[in-house]
């Protein structure tokens, strides 16, 4: 590892600290209420030393975005990683963003402030990272849709492709965190817990075109507390309490009161 120089740790540690406060204003304030002259006052610096480190402020905002989707990936990677035919493996893709988001609600939020014209302004190379980030799970999601029709757990008919099955799965995931984060479904749909009305709608869907193994044949509670035992214990005790693998279905699960509160 090459040690850097003391003005390479100082042009280090400056844009730390911008990066900083521009996540707390832009969180405090939104996109629109973020600007340059505002992030070198909040941080202490003449506003040509920003402009030194970043183009504008949609190249701030789209650095801040791609430290959370660095972070998202090593998660998603895990999930990636679970055993099991393709509907199950894309579960585990599945509890990797909803743990990542619910544990990470600010991250998120800057991640998905990042998928309009906001990037027209960035540094190329920034937008570059993102848009390599969501390339490996869209292929990944695109990949265990022709996994399962090579294996026989799912057969196309009609107009269906595997874009299409594609671009509805991750629309239902991204679109289902994005209204969760404007408090939509519970201020005017009156839905209390979002997140497992969104894995029923996932599993109405993959059940819609008979995507094996069928929800009738699936333990969705051990498959989800497995995932997270497995993939993502650390996470899940942070969300859910340690020991506590089955998540927040509203009461406390069976086999969680027969062991006396945990479950190894």
């Amino acid at each position: 590892m090459i040690a850097l120089s003391p003005r390479q740790r100082d042009l280090q540690e400056r844009e730390k600290s911008i990066l900083e406060v521009a996540r707390g204003i832009l969180l405090e304030k939104g996109y629109y209420g973020t600007t340059m002259d505002g992030i070198a006052q909040e941080a202490g610096c003449p506003k040509a030393t920003v402009y030194r480190q970043f183009s504008c402020k949609e190249d701030i905002i789209l650095t801040l975005a791609l430290e959370s989707v660095r972070r998202r990936m090593e998660m998603l990677r895990r999930g990636v990683a679970y055993k099991g035919p393709s509907r199950v493996k894309l579960v585990a893709i599945g509890e990797a963003a909803s743990l990542f988001v619910r544990l990470n609600p600010n991250d998120s939020s800057i991640v998905h402030l990042t998928m309009g014209p906001l990037r027209e302004k960035g540094s190329r190379h920034r937008v570059s990272a993102i848009e390599d980030a969501e390339l490996f799970i869209v292929g990944h999601v695109q990949g265990l849709v022709r996994q399962a029709i090579v294996d026989g757990d799912l057969e196309l008919s009609g107009t269906d492709t595997v874009e299409r099955l594609t671009y509805g799965l991750i629309s239902l995931v991204e679109g289902a965190y994005t209204l969760m984060e404007s408090g939509v479904p519970q201020r005017a749909l009156r839905i209390e817990k979002p997140v497992q009305e969104m894995w029923w709608f996932y599993n109405r869907f993959a059940d819609a075109y008979g995507w094996k193994p069928l929800l009738a044949d699936l333990d969705w509670d051990e498959l989800l507390a497995d995932i997270r035992k497995r993939l993502f214990p650390e996470e899940a005790e942070r969300l859910y309490g340690k020991g506590n693998w089955y998540g927040d279905q509203g009461s406390v699960h069976p086999k969680l009161q027969a062991a006396g509160g945990s479950v190894d």
